[in-house]
């Protein structure tokens, strides 16, 4: 796997990306670069696909299923999406502000800080889309690998997602906001992507009436 840790180190400076695979052994420790959190996959998840012959720890799911969409007419019509194994190098930084109502005091210092709440996590995935002959999922070649990160991003809602890294922050669905694919100069057979997203969850309402 030292050719995708390379090409993450020279597109994105990183030499230990998030899910470059570990396909010998279940990783369980994490390493911190700056604005990046890393984490690997708890050897418990064991719903990992094989690549190579082998458990693919850290790998993640963009979930198939029934989606909404916007024709061309402009209105919603439901399709069906099959999974998306993402990128085989990915790299996935979360990060989440904490919200805090603050009252000035008057004729003191500091605040009152009264209310205390959790924003989105605001997530970035990033990485290089290469040809995957060992993709359990559909998708093989950089042009499919595109074409399906792209119909995802373009529903009219949020995305089921599937993986240890989204499960140990409670992330079951996203909202994508931005997606950029950006050739590699010198690499004519791959992509570099980009997606912001936040995260997405059922509200229950209670106490209503």
């Amino acid at each position: 796997m030292s050719f995708v840790s390379g090409l993450l180190q020279d597109v994105f400076g990183v030499s230990t990306p998030v899910f470059t695979p570990e396909l010998n052994e279940k990783p369980t420790q994490s390493t911190s670069f700056p604005n990046v959190e890393i984490e690997v996959a708890s050897p418990e998840y064991d719903n990992a696909p094989v690549r190579f012959g082998q458990k693919t720890w850290g790998a993640f799911w963009f979930k198939g299923g029934r989606y909404l969409t916007f024709g061309q007419n402009g209105k919603l019509s439901e399709e069906q999406y099959s999974d998306l194994l993402m990128p085989l190098a990915s790299l996935v930084s979360f990060k989440r502000a904490k919200v805090v109502k603050k009252t000035e005091t008057i004729g003191g210092a500091g605040t009152v800080k009264e209310i205390y709440g959790l924003a989105d996590w605001d997530i970035s995935i990033s990485g290089i889309i290469i040809p995957d002959k060992y993709n359990p999922s559909a998708q093989q070649s950089v042009e499919e690998q595109m074409e399906a990160i792209q119909r995802f991003h373009e529903t009219a809602g949020s995305i089921e997602v599937e993986g240890q890294i989204f499960a140990n922050r409670n992330i079951s669905r996203i909202v994508t906001e931005d997606c950029s694919f950006d050739p590699i100069q010198g690499r004519p057979n791959m992509m570099q992507y980009t997606i912001q997203a936040i995260s997405d969850q059922d509200l229950l309402l209670t106490d209503i009436l």
